[in-house]
């Protein structure tokens, strides 16, 4: 599956990179910190997933990023990954349309797993971008 990391924090999208590449079937394709360029990275990427932060460089909302993927591209899964106050901000995503919403600081090894499910979900359908993928791959 391919999946794109929506996020303006640089050690951040290391962290969730090296988490990630012990999931076979997850490929990265792409990197964004605003709103703009998440918007060109999945129009150019079509990913199955999107992973969004909820604070983004420019002023710019995670929560806006979510309606335009809504909108524009219904079928991709947006994975809501913050900091922010935790039970406000999950229901207004969750509302808004993401399909899980977790706490980075609590929640990290858990969006994984969630991530996992969905590749090998996709995997065992036959779906998804299986070129290039496994560990190391993302």
């Amino acid at each position: 599956m391919k999946l794109v990391v929506v996020d303006d924090s640089k050690p951040f999208q290391r962290s969730l990179t090296r988490l990630l590449s012990t999931v076979d079937g997850i490929t990265i394709v792409g990197y964004a910190e605003d709103l703009e360029t998440a918007r060109r990275v999945i129009d150019e990427s079509n990913p199955e997933i999107v992973v969004l932060d909820a604070e983004l460089r420019g002023g710019d909302r995670g929560i806006d990023v979510l309606r335009l993927v809504a909108r524009e591209h219904p079928s991709i899964q947006v994975v809501a990954l913050s900091n922010l106050d935790w039970q406000a901000s999950r229901r207004s995503y969750l509302d808004a349309g993401a399909a899980a919403y977790f706490d980075k600081s609590m929640e990290f090894e858990q969006a994984r797993d969630w991530i996992a499910a969905r590749a090998r979900s996709a995997a065992e359908r036959g779906d998804g971008d299986q070129d290039g993928v496994g560990p190391g791959r993302v």
